[in-house]
């Protein structure tokens, strides 16, 4: 069970970071 939390935690940190970074490029672009 905590291997699955660290993956799923792991995949929300991902998906954030990835948000944030899509969200920085976006604004540059505007």
């Amino acid at each position: 069970m905590a291997g699955r939390a660290v993956v799923v935690g792991a995949g929300i940190a991902g998906m954030t970071a990835a948000w944030s970074l899509a969200a920085a490029g976006f604004r540059v672009v505007v």
